[in-house]
């Protein structure tokens, strides 16, 4: 569905509208064993503003000579840690509570050695790691098992996200191998499911150019996708709920306009459509499921990181944004975690367009230096507690803890 459409009826749009109440509200009674956020060492101030009636933003490392690429993954264990992904250096780190706080603050290798770590998934006391040709399977001792090492790679977009249904099988997000050709090869710009142990590979669903990240939600799996920039200026950014065999379009549709190898339009005319679309340029990164009920409006809510493109002129991206669903799974509003902030009395929201999703107010955001800009959000995790870890350029992860009035 085109995202201009949800809110095209007068049912859809006070859908949204009463999203946004609930989101402004706040909660009052979450968490009331923790300290006052000014009590906190760890708060952030100045920049990064959430809102803070809902919201505690606390810094959990912040280490440049981590870059480049950290971190491009994040994933959490039923303990709390912390994992974090770091391709280049072939390593995933795990940042633990080291002092009863509740917050991970010391950070050590968990592995090393890896193929171009980019993908990971926690599940039975392991860690499922993907990366390059590989898809590895790391112990709580620190064994690595080599499940797969022959998955299809050269040049194009990388193998992307990870995740475990409930059926036990393993499920991998692989980029495209162009930024837009016919390409035969089935394993690229695809959802591959396999077993645990890597046997049984098969593809599950086909048509994605760059599908950074799946996650499990409602029961269903999700993906992200994008379109070239604005060259292509019609290729919107995509958020697709999977059906087993489902073909999504690429590469004779990108946002559900028809691009360039549009010869064979028939084929684009019965891909599956995307269920929500960004902006061009807004570069979905990561999704997770939020299942928690610590504040109004949360729970049952899909969290999506938009870097952004830092080759446009626009600023589109470069948040990350909430979205509710409504009992069919389709999305019925969306608000922005961060940067979050009042803008002459009035809440910083408005309702998604399909020229840019909410850019016009967020180029002033980041214009301020409450932004994310020119730093990219990269990777959105969700704690067992409900905490939500979002990891950003320049060797930096953040949380975003729920909070109520009286913590201050």
């Amino acid at each position: 569905m085109f995202v201009s459409a949800l809110l095209g009826g007068r049912g859809k749009l006070w859908a949204g509208l009463l999203l946004v109440a609930m989101f402004a509200l706040g909660s009052r009674a979450q968490n009331p064993s923790l300290p006052n956020c000014i009590d906190r060492p760890t708060v952030v101030y100045g920049e990064l503003y959430a809102d803070n009636t809902r919201w505690c933003v606390e810094s959990v490392l912040h280490d440049p000579d981590m870059e480049p690429l950290a971190f491009t993954a994040l994933e959490t264990a039923p303990d709390g840690s912390l994992f974090a992904a770091r391709p280049l250096a072939g390593e995933v780190m795990v940042i633990q509570d080291s002092d009863g706080d509740s917050l991970p603050d010391a950070m050590r290798t968990y592995a090393a050695g890896l193929s171009l770590p980019n993908g990971l998934a926690y599940h039975a006391g392991a860690l499922y790691v993907a990366g390059g040709a590989h898809v590895y399977r790391i112990s709580a001792e620190g064994a690595i098992d080599i499940l797969v090492d022959d998955l299809p790679v050269g040049g194009g977009f990388a193998s992307g996200g990870l995740a475990i249904g409930a059926d036990e099988r393993l499920y991998l997000a692989m980029g495209a191998p162009c930024s837009l050709c016919e390409h035969p090869e089935s394993e690229r710009g695809a959802i591959l499911s396999m077993n645990l142990d890597g046997g049984d590979r098969q593809v599950f669903a086909s048509g994605f150019r760059n599908p950074a990240d799946i996650a499990f939600f409602r029961g269903q799996l999700w993906s992200l996708d994008s379109g070239p920039n604005q060259s292509v200026g019609k290729a919107l950014d995509e958020l697709n709920r999977l059906e087993a065999g489902g073909f999504y379009g690429f590469p004779y549709c990108l946002g559900r306009a028809a691009s360039g190898l549009d010869s064979q339009r028939r084929v684009c005319e019965s891909s599956i459509a995307p269920v929500m679309q960004f902006g061009s340029g807004a570069m979905p990164s990561s999704l997770a499921a939020y299942e928690h009920d610590l504040l109004p409006g949360t729970e049952d809510t899909l969290i999506v990181v938009l870097k952004g493109e830092p080759s446009q002129v626009d600023i589109v991206g470069y948040k990350v944004i909430m979205i509710s669903f409504d009992d069919d799974d389709q999305p019925i509003g969306a608000v922005v975690l961060l940067p979050y902030r009042f803008e002459g009395g009035r809440l910083a929201f408005q309702a998604y367009d399909a020229q840019g999703l909410f850019w016009k107010h967020f180029i002033h955001i980041n214009e301020m230096g409450v932004g994310f800009f020119p730093q990219r959000p990269l990777a959105v995790a969700v704690s067992p507690r409900g905490w939500i870890y979002i990891s950003i350029t320049g060797g930096r992860i953040i949380a975003l803890r729920p909070r109520n009035k009286q913590q201050g």
